[in-house]
């Protein structure tokens, strides 16, 4: 019996995100960084809940599950509190706390939901 082993686009959107944050620095200031990781870490959320890649196999289909159902809504209201943070840039300062505490959350969920993918694949024969 082989296993699948499934990968994950999360870690590298949320890198491509938090450098591109971090070339508009010195444009934007210092939210651009915070703002592009949050965009990132939402198309992340997005894309694994979209497409699977599964060995040499990429499958891409609506998530029908609660776990692609929330993971595509966290990334949806972190893409839209990024955008919100790169274009009202005094806003975040009032919700800083509340964008760091919910991303914080996102990647718990994040981390839960996927533990639970490899879990029932490995208990289910």
């Amino acid at each position: 019996m082989t296993e699948k082993k499934r990968k994950s686009l999360f870690p590298f959107a949320m890198f491509m995100g938090m450098g591109v944050g971090f070339l508009l620095i010195e444009r934007l200031g210092g939210t651009a960084f915070v703002a592009c990781m949050f965009i990132g870490m939402g198309i992340g959320f997005l894309l694994d809940a979209l497409i699977k890649l599964e060995e040499e196999v990429v499958k891409v289909r609506l998530p029908m599950r609660a776990g692609g159902f929330v993971l595509s809504t966290i990334g949806v209201l972190m893409i839209i509190g990024g955008i919100l943070t790169l274009t009202v840039p005094d806003l975040l300062a009032n919700i800083i706390y509340y964008l760091i505490g919910l991303g914080l959350i996102a990647i718990g969920l994040y981390i839960l939901f996927s533990g639970m993918v490899f879990f029932r694949s490995s208990t289910t024969s």
